[in-house]
């Protein structure tokens, strides 16, 4: 472990300190894109998209409810159980839990992720809004007692592991607002004019996501496509329709 981490000269612990840098950092640059938008005289989101705004506390219900997360990461178990959420300037998650010693389940220290909702997007499958839950930071505390297990590893060096390792199984968070991709127009059958039914794709994309008053802000663009018959209308006869 202190070998990997001696290999990686980015690497960047700091307890508390640090991940009160990674939030306040991801909050200046979401107000920072924000005011520079206001101060061009543009729109916070473009105005012929879709906007679609959602509450945090939704979201953070939506967490929840796909804990806990557990998983192994070399010598420990982490099981994250607790979820809070906030929308100002950037959409930042923490998520709490456990890290205990798989050998010695006696030795525990209480966990927090810091991370942010990350890659908005659409997706096509179920025509749904869904986001990834990216790992910015993870501190360690109430380590006594653990800390004499590492032998000399640094506390931040086991967090540093524990981050990298967990950042690409959190579960993706399925917000439920259905995008629709197509619009079809049912066929006139009856009367004097008559019509095929009809199906206009939809291209539909994120564009733009902005975090602010405890709402998350997710612009949609929609670009519509080329009308494709459905059906064709019944025919007439001499008799009369059929």
């Amino acid at each position: 472990m202190l070998a990997i981490a001696g290999c990686d000269r980015a690497y960047d612990g700091g307890g508390d300190l640090r991940a009160q840098r990674v939030v306040l950092e991801r909050e200046v640059e979401g107000l920072r894109a924000m005011v520079g938008r206001l101060e061009r005289g543009e729109p916070m989101l473009p105005p012929n998209d879709v906007a679609v705004g959602v509450d945090e506390a939704l979201v953070r219900e939506l967490i929840v409810a796909q804990l806990p997360f557990a998983t192994d990461v070399d010598r420990f178990h982490v099981q994250l159980t607790g979820a809070d959420v906030q929308f100002r300037g950037s959409p930042t998650v923490q998520l709490q839990g456990r890290l205990q010693v798989r050998d010695q389940p006696d030795l525990t220290a209480a966990v927090t992720l810091f991370g942010a909702l990350d890659d908005v997007r659409i997706d096509h499958a179920s025509s749904t809004l869904e986001a990834a839950v990216a790992a910015d930071h993870l501190t360690i505390a109430e380590a006594t007692g653990f800390a004499q297990y590492l032998s000399g590893a640094t506390i931040d060096e086991v967090a540093r592991l524990v981050r990298l390792e967990i950042s690409t199984k959190l579960p993706t968070v399925r917000i439920p607002v259905k995008v629709q991709q197509a619009i079809a127009f049912p066929a006139v059958t009856d009367g004097p004019v008559r019509m095929n039914g009809a199906r206009m794709p939809l291209a539909v994309a994120v564009s733009q996501v902005v975090a602010a008053r405890g709402r998350l802000w997710v612009s949609v663009s929609v670009t519509p496509g080329a009308f494709a018959p459905l059906d064709r209308p019944p025919s007439t006869t001499a008799g009369g329709r059929r």
